[in-house]
C-alpha cells in the first residue's frame, strides 16, 4: 500500500519521525520512504512552490496523510481538493496539539478529508484499505534507470498495476518494444515476483541504454494514442478560464503529462504531450500556470 503525506508547508522533522521508520530515495521532488509498519510514504519536497510532485503522489497512492498545521490556509484548501476530485476515498488527518482543528473542521467538513479519521502522533495508521488490490495490466513506472556490469539494464519504480513475476514479457511505454523481466529486487533483496504497491528494481533483458532514456513505463498495456476522448469535470471552484492558453497538466500512475483540452461534453478530447493508453478510475487536471495561494486544482477527467 502507498500513502501521500501531504502537507501545506514542509513536514517538521517530528511530524516525519512520527510516520516513517526510513527513507529510501528521492525522484523528481518526491521523496520516497517507509513508514513503521514497513508500508511505502510518498511525499512532495517542493510543495506547495510547484504543484507536480504532489499530483503525482496522488496519482499513485492508494490513500492519503494530510499533516493538519496550526493555521488553516489556501493551500490546505488545495490539498482538500486535490483529494475531492481524486479517486482516493480513503485517508486520515494527522493531528497535533498545534494543529487548527476547529478552522480545518469548519471549512472541509463536507469534504472527503472532513471525513477522514484522524490521527494523533505515535498512532499507527490503521489498514482501512479493504481488499488488496490486483489490477488486471501490469504497470512498472521507470523513475531511474541505469546499466549495471555483469546485470545489464536496470529499473527503479513502482509496480503500480497487478503481480510481476521473473521471466513476465511487456512492453516499453511509449515506444512498444517488448522486454522481458530478468530479475526483480525489493529492497535489494532478490525476489522472484513483485505485488501492487511495492518500489521495485528490475534487470530487463533486451533494452538498451537508449530505451532507457525514452521511456516512461513497463507495461502490459496497448493501444496507446496522443489524443483521447475524455469526460472532463471541471471544479466548481477553479476560477482560471481553459478557452486561453494555460500550463495545463495530469498525473497518471506517478507520471505527469502536459496536457490541453478541446471541445466541451461528449465532445472533448484531452491532448497529452506523449502517448498514453486508457487508465481506468479519475485523474487530476492542474493549471501550473497559477501562482501559490490560488486553487491550481482543475478538475479531473476519465478516459470515454
Amino acid at each position: 500500500m502507498i500513502t501521500a503525506l501531504l502537507s501545506s508547508k514542509e513536514v517538521s522533522s517530528e511530524v516525519l519521525n512520527s510516520v516513517i521508520s526510513k527513507k529510501l530515495d528521492s525522484v523528481n521532488n518526491l521523496q520516497i520512504a517507509l513508514d513503521k509498519e514497513g508500508g511505502i510514504v510518498v511525499y512532495p519536497l517542493d510543495y506547495p512552490s510547484s504543484i507536480n510532485a504532489m499530483i503525482r503522489a496522488i496519482s499513485m497512492a492508494d490513500r492519503v496523510l494530510m499533516v493538519i498545521n496550526e493555521e488553516i490556509t489556501a493551500v490546505d484548501a488545495e490539498i482538500a481538493l486535490a483529494i475531492e476530485n481524486s479517486r482516493i476515498d480513503i485517508g486520515t488527518t494527522l493531528r497535533t496539539e498545534y494543529s487548527d482543528e476547529g478552522s480545518f473542521s469548519k471549512f472541509f467538513e463536507k469534504y472527503k478529508v472532513g471525513k477522514f479519521k484522524v490521527l494523533r502522533p505515535g498512532e499507527q495508521q490503521s489498514d482501512d484499505s479493504g481488499k488488496a488490490k490486483n489490477p488486471s495490466f501490469s504497470y512498472i513506472s521507470i523513475d531511474k534507470h541505469f546499466i549495471v556490469k555483469g546485470i545489464g539494464s536496470v529499473i527503479i519504480g513502482f509496480n503500480l498495476g497487478g503481480s510481476i513475476k521473473k521471466g513476465d514479457r511487456l512492453r516499453l511505454l511509449p515506444s512498444m518494444k517488448e522486454v522481458s523481466i530478468k530479475s526483480i529486487q525489493i529492497m535489494d533483496i532478490d525476489s522472484p515476483s513483485a505485488e501492487n504497491g511495492q518500489h521495485v528494481g528490475l534487470a530487463l533483458n533486451n533494452i538498451n541504454e537508449g530505451d532507457l532514456s525514452s521511456n516512461y513505463a513497463v507495461s502490459s498495456l496497448g493501444e496507446l494514442a496522443e489524443n483521447r476522448s475524455c469526460k472532463v469535470i471541471i471544479s466548481s471552484l477553479y476560477k482560471g478560464d481553459l478557452t486561453q492558453e494555460k500550463d495545463l497538466g495530469c498525473a497518471m500512475l506517478g507520471r505527469n503529462f502536459s496536457i490541453s483540452i478541446t471541445g466541451s461534453g461528449t465532445s472533448t478530447t484531452i491532448t497529452f504531450n506523449r502517448p498514453v493508453a486508457k487508465i481506468g478510475g479519475r485523474h487530476l487536471i492542474m493549471d501550473a500556470s497559477l501562482s501559490v495561494g490560488k486553487n491550481r486544482v482543475v478538475g479531473s477527467f476519465e478516459f470515454s
